[in-house]
């Protein structure tokens, strides 16, 4: 196998590689999103919940 074979199949398998990351990193950034979205939820719920003891405790 020349230089110029060994090259080419590197650069080829590296191209894959970094398709193949770009892939993960926005599979990645799904997942982020949606995990801020549902600790935006559970805090929402935990302060409305918060709220709703201390009217209790005023009243």
């Amino acid at each position: 196998m020349d230089i110029l074979t060994q090259l080419t199949e590197k650069i080829s398998f590296l191209l894959e590689r970094q398709e193949t990351l770009k892939l993960e990193n926005m599979q990645l950034k799904e997942d982020l999103e949606q995990e801020r979205q549902t600790k935006e939820a559970i805090l929402a719920r935990v302060e409305n919940i918060l709220n709703r003891l201390q009217e209790a405790d005023t009243n």
